[in-house]
């Protein structure tokens, strides 16, 4: 694989302004401003052409960042989102929002997953351990705790569980 290099963006600049403005030669300038002949050529040419290697992204930065908000959210309510949930609720909205992308019936793989993993590491995957006897059993000081967090989740996105249209008959006869 070829050698990338990364040259300063002001440089860069510079060199195309050199070129363009005073009819100096590509090689000129690249060696005046440290930079590839065939990069300034091709900056000079191609002037929408892409900075980073690979494929297009499908998602815009906002948008993956809503994704990444998405997860985040659920998992803090205590509904963490699998592999197979995140590529669904992706393949949804490409569905929704149709745009070209690589994927077939707009469902994202598991490479495009892997490489969402590596572009967010505030996204860790985790994998279920089995969950022992001994340390199955919960205690009520546990149980007092996760109202108490739930109360405080509650206030934080200001909901009122004193609203009586909140009550809701759960059991097996509801």
């Amino acid at each position: 694989m070829p050698k990338k290099h990364s040259y300063d963006a002001n440089l860069m600049e510079l060199a195309i302004q050199e070129v363009k403005n005073s009819n100096m030669p590509y090689r000129a300038a690249a060696n005046k401003y440290g930079i590839l002949k065939s990069t300034l050529e091709i900056k000079i040419k191609n002037p929408g052409h892409k900075n980073i290697c690979g494929p297009s992204p499908v998602l815009s930065t906002k948008e993956e960042y809503e994704l990444v908000e998405w997860i985040k959210e659920l998992a803090s309510r205590g509904f963490p989102r699998k592999e197979d949930d995140i590529m669904h609720s992706l393949q949804k909205f490409l569905i929704a929002n149709p745009r070209p992308n690589p994927f077939n019936n707009n469902r994202p793989g598991e490479c495009w997953f892997k490489a969402f993993l590596k572009r967010q590491p505030s996204i860790r995957q985790r994998t279920s351990e089995p969950v022992s006897a001994a340390s199955a059993c919960v205690a009520e000081k546990d149980i007092r705790n996760w109202f108490t967090d739930l109360k405080m989740y509650l206030d934080s996105k200001n909901i009122s569980m004193e609203d009586p249209s909140r009550v809701y008959n759960c059991d097996e006869y509801g």
